[in-house]
């Protein structure tokens, strides 16, 4: 029996991207959803004058490294799953029946359920994961530093 796959946000998937996958999440099927991709490209491609959570971590990094990073995060590495919205907007349709999410909660639940996957989070996120649990689906804390 093959595990879950994980499903990670944006500090793990930055994390992954720089070369720094946690623990938890090596030898594992990877996937995102598009809020939270886009969330990370805007941090990191946006080059901002003061490095958030998710900048500064790519900023820290040494040229060559930080450069690989980046390229990856253009290009993202055919091992990370990313769901279209063509699939995933009618799930999204009918968990908003049931699930009081914003955006980028009930993309995440949606892809969750579509791949059946355990979610991976670095920081909690109590609706979120009501709602996760509440269909069924595993939350585990990921440390993306």
């Amino acid at each position: 029996m093959t595990a879950a796959p994980a499903l990670i946000d944006d500090q793990a998937l930055g994390a992954v991207l720089r070369g720094a996958t946690p623990r938890s999440l090596r030898r594992r099927r990877l996937a995102t959803t598009g809020y939270w991709y886009v969330r990370l490209c805007q941090a990191v491609l946006a080059d901002a004058e003061r490095p958030g959570t998710l900048l500064a971590p790519f900023s820290a990094l040494p040229a060559d490294q930080r450069q690989r990073a980046v390229a990856a995060l253009i290009e993202l590495p055919e091992n990370i799953e990313l769901l279209s919205l063509r699939m995933l907007g009618p799930v999204i349709g009918r968990l908003r029946q049931r699930h009081a999410l914003n955006a980028l909660g009930i993309e995440a639940l949606a892809a969750a359920v579509v791949l059946d996957a355990t979610v991976y989070l670095s920081a909690p996120s109590p609706l979120l994961e009501s709602a996760l649990a509440a269909e069924g689906r595993q939350v585990r804390r990921v440390s993306s530093t």
